[in-house]
């Protein structure tokens, strides 16, 4: 029995080395390599986001009006 067990845990201790060789890839392929230059949010100036506020209600009144004027027909 001792030797079963003995050579079960030299398989599981080789089984470990196979697993942690097979992490060691998987993690140096999920770090970056330095090249790429980190992302940064993109600030907006208070007009510009008006500018957007007043386009997007436009887009909407159109949508809105195109809705409408079928109501009005019938």
């Amino acid at each position: 029995m001792s030797n079963t067990l003995s050579k079960t845990i030299q398989d599981l201790e080789e089984q470990k080395k196979r697993i942690d060789s097979a992490l060691r890839v998987l993690r140096g392929l999920n770090q970056s390599d330095g090249r790429s230059a980190p992302r940064r949010t993109r600030a907006i100036s208070e007009a510009g986001r008006k500018r957007i506020a007043e386009a997007q209600k436009r887009r909407w009144a159109k949508i809105r009006a195109k809705k409408s004027s079928p109501k009005a027909e019938a």
